[in-house]
């Protein structure tokens, strides 16, 4: 019974993946529009060095329509 019990709950943790992944998304977009919005560089790892981007360089997000959808 317990071992039906941990499958269980490793299915629930799993089907939250795409919740987790969609609010971390639009968590990092915020941040990005809010330092480019104050003129603010960011700091990113690529190619395995340390890269600040300038305010300029940050990319535009589009605006979501505000929906009654759950994220």
């Amino acid at each position: 019974m317990l071992s039906d019990e941990r499958e269980s709950k490793k299915t629930l943790e799993l089907s939250h993946i795409p919740i987790v992944l969609k609010a971390l998304g639009a968590g990092v977009q915020a941040a990005l529009a809010e330092h480019k919005r104050l003129q603010q560089s960011v700091v990113v790892w690529k190619d395995g060095q340390v890269v600040e981007v300038p305010p300029e360089e940050i990319p535009e997000f589009p605006e979501k329509e505000k929906t009654s959808e759950k994220v």
